[in-house]
């Protein structure tokens, strides 16, 4: 399987996991109130175990800077979220319509297609630096999509029509492989030092969505279970990279 195929087919299943999401609302809409906070955790013991166990000691080895744009990545997805008011976590009390932050739907949506962009574009720049390492990132962006598409159609479907709602949350889907053809378009004729910059805002997304959007979404249910799913997550993570040799 070459790079570009190997790009091209896991940002299409991570759109397809965005889609996954938007159909367990419509069928499933109160059983994925009950559980989402466990898919949460889990995600988020994914998402930490790549950032640390791979993205970070990566691009330190690629760039000597890479722990400025750690940072640079963390606050790109920080202002992302607070100016276009838009979550990873499955932020799904969407019933809520007296809340002033669910009253901008095209808003939303635009930060949400830019956030699902730079997913694509993680993972063509995960598979530029090795195909094991682009396998792992597609996992960490895969097992968030799912929660982002239960994000995008509750979200949208609290303040536009529903049939729109619907449109433009496949929309926000399609943005992941997009990101990913962008970055094909260019990121072979990148530097190493660049590579591992860009690595590195990687490493600080994840790090941003799984600290600061996954883990206080779990919150909202108390017990060890959610606290076993993120050690599942992490555990699985770093079975998967015994394994396959990252």
């Amino acid at each position: 399987m070459g790079i570009e195929f190997s790009i091209i087919f896991y940002s299409t299943i991570a759109g397809l996991s965005t889609i996954l999401g938007i159909a367990m609302i419509l069928v499933k809409e109160r059983w994925v109130l009950k559980h989402s906070h466990y898919v949460n955790s889990f995600a988020a013991g994914l998402l930490l175990g790549i950032a640390f166990f791979h993205l970070f000691p990566e691009s330190l080895e690629l760039s000597e800077n890479a722990l400025l744009f750690v940072f640079m990545g963390f606050l790109l997805f920080y202002v992302l979220e607070n100016v276009m008011v838009v979550h990873s976590g499955s932020e799904i009390h969407f019933k809520e319509k007296h809340n002033p932050q669910h009253t901008k739907g095209l808003v939303m949506f635009s930060g949400l297609f830019f956030h699902s962009l730079v997913d694509g574009f993680i993972i063509g720049v995960g598979f530029e630096i090795d195909p094991k390492l682009g396998l792992l990132t597609s996992l960490g962006v895969i097992s968030h999509e799912l929660p982002e598409g239960v994000t995008t159609f509750s979200l949208l479907v609290s303040t536009i029509k529903r049939k729109t709602a619907l449109r433009l949350s496949i929309a926000v889907a399609v943005a992941t492989p997009l990101g990913a053809l962008t970055a094909l378009t260019f990121i072979g004729n990148l530097s190493e030092a660049m590579v591992g910059l860009l690595l590195a805002m990687a490493g600080g997304s994840f790090l941003y969505i799984g600290a600061s959007d996954l883990i206080p979404e779990t919150h909202q249910k108390k017990g060890f279970a959610n606290a076993g799913f993120l050690l599942l997550g992490v555990l699985l993570l770093y079975s998967l990279s015994r394994t396959i040799g990252v």
